[in-house]
């Protein structure tokens, strides 16, 4: 039987081409997503896999999200073999110095990025100790290590750096207690990903000045921004 993976923030331009790609190599995926909107965007691609990819919204923050979808991948997969955590951001709140941030601003981003990964790893785990076998790939960014100068495309770049760094270690930790039991965990750190016209990604980037869209592109190692498909290369 195929192997199954469930994706967070797979309505997103990134969590959809992971599950595009999945499904391309046999796996079958629950995708999860708190926008419903964007979870609406994979209806044709459900139509093209009956049975081997579901949707369910869902805040990746709590608890019972977590729990109801590794629920949800065993009642109708049978197992789960992977997990791509692909959910956060930088939050809605643009501030630059730790004194202009709201402290709910600072706790909604270090929940989204940290405690949403650490719910998700939990609510698979078991299972896949159970078999023996498991993937884990959660998502940092280059951004981890900071990043000076004006504002780009992050909103909260404070609480973002931190939790994106934090992750780093969160995956390392985890790998080593989960290596004995033939899990391995990984963490991928893109730069800057651009997906299609009108994506909020793309729309912060084509609003800077052209001299600041020049400066990001040209400290990028290849001299362009990345792609989703790109990443979700990587995850596959």
């Amino acid at each position: 039987m195929s192997r199954a993976a469930i994706i967070t923030g797979g309505g997103g331009e990134i969590g959809g081409a992971c599950a595009r790609q999945l499904l391309a190599a046999g796996w079958r995926v629950l995708a999860v997503d708190v926008n419903p909107a964007q979870l609406e965007g994979l209806a044709d691609l459900v139509k093209e896999n009956p049975g081997r990819l579901l949707v369910q919204h869902g805040d990746a923050t709590r608890e019972e999200v977590a729990a109801a979808a590794a629920a949800c991948a065993l009642d109708v997969f049978g197992r789960i073999d992977g997990l791509a955590y692909v959910a956060g951001g930088a939050g809605p709140v643009r501030a630059r110095l730790a004194d202009e941030l709201p402290v709910p601003a600072w706790e909604h981003v270090v929940d989204l990025n940290v405690k949403s990964a650490f719910l998700f790893s939990r609510a698979v785990l078991p299972e896949m100790r159970k078999r023996g076998f498991g993937r884990i790939v959660n998502f940092s960014s280059t951004i981890s290590r900071g990043q000076a100068g004006s504002f780009t495309t992050v909103t909260g770049r404070l609480p973002y750096a931190t939790s994106k760094s934090a992750l780093i270690g969160f995956t390392s930790q985890l790998a080593k207690d989960e290596a004995e039991h033939g899990i391995t965990v990984n963490a991928v750190l893109p730069g800057l990903i651009l997906g299609a016209q009108g994506t909020r990604i793309r729309t912060r980037f084509e609003e800077l000045p052209e001299e600041r869209r020049a400066r990001m592109l040209d400290a990028m190692p290849m001299k362009r921004a990345g792609t989703p498909d790109e990443v979700a290369a990587v995850v596959a």
